[in-house]
């Protein structure tokens, strides 16, 4: 059976449902928050990590050097 905002809160506080106990349902606890925002920064630090490793990756410059003399690169054999 599903209680209306306006019904008396089942708890047997005397408010009406709405000021007292459904906040409490639809909100979530600060343990669940925290473990969603530690989710969200993990995810966000990896993101991070795998675009630093792709942009430091080059495979085309494995076999090369930078020449200060003539101003570009050479193949390395």
């Amino acid at each position: 059976m599903k209680v209306g905002r306006n019904a008396p809160c089942p708890c047997g506080s005397g408010k009406k449902y709405k000021h007292c106990c459904l906040n409490k349902k639809n909100a979530l606890s600060r343990r669940q928050k925290l473990l969603y925002s530690g989710f969200v920064l993990l995810v966000i630090g990896a993101l991070v990590a795998i675009a630093i490793t792709i942009r430091e990756y080059r495979p085309d410059r494995a076999n090369r050097v930078w020449s200060e003399e003539h101003q570009h690169w050479h193949t390395v054999p």
